[in-house]
């Protein structure tokens, strides 16, 4: 074999080992990393990068990992669905993308899930918490870096950071 063959065999196994790294783990969060009782997917170890993973699958594959995933929740969780609202990736909207910035249809998707069945009274201290607290967790760096690039190096952050602020901000509520 020529030293350019023996090149490329060696790069190509190379490839293939990590594929196989990346959808391991990806799997392996999907269907077996145990999961907290009490936070649900959220307590997992391995979700910033498992929800990283899944958002580039081929859809038949990230729909089959998001329902695994939320089932193996609810059983964790005594079989009733999260309170909290599913991972990047497993909304049913996930790649469409209305007009206007990322960040906003992010914010706006998570308050509307953290308001949903409150008062009015107690849906404005969800908002209000969740502006101070916002600012703590993301900059504006984080927010024009999102809207420039949703799958770039800042979408887990800041989907992250919206996403745990609406959800604690309802918490603090005491919805």
């Amino acid at each position: 074999m020529s030293g350019v063959k023996r090149v490329l065999a060696v790069a190509a196994v190379g490839v293939l080992a990590l594929a196989g790294v990346f959808l391991g783990k990806w799997y392996y969060t999907t269907a077996m990393e145990p999961i907290d009782p009490n936070r649900g997917v959220y307590g997992m170890d391995g979700l910033e990068i498992w929800i990283d993973l899944n958002a580039r699958m081929p859809d038949f594959a990230r729909i089959w990992a998001c329902d695994t995933l939320l089932a193996r929740e609810a059983e964790a969780l005594g079989g009733k669905p999260a309170a909290i609202r599913n991972p990047h990736s497993c909304q049913a909207d996930f790649g469409k993308v209305p007009v206007g910035q990322p960040y906003d249809q992010t914010v706006d998707a998570n308050l509307r899930q953290a308001t949903d069945g409150l008062d009015a009274a107690k849906a404005e201290a969800v908002r209000s918490c969740f502006a101070s607290r916002i600012t703590t967790v993301l900059t504006a760096e984080d927010i024009a870096s999102f809207n420039a690039d949703v799958a770039g190096p800042a979408s887990s952050k800041v989907v992250i950071g919206v996403n745990t602020a609406a959800r604690e901000c309802r918490t603090e509520v005491g919805a």
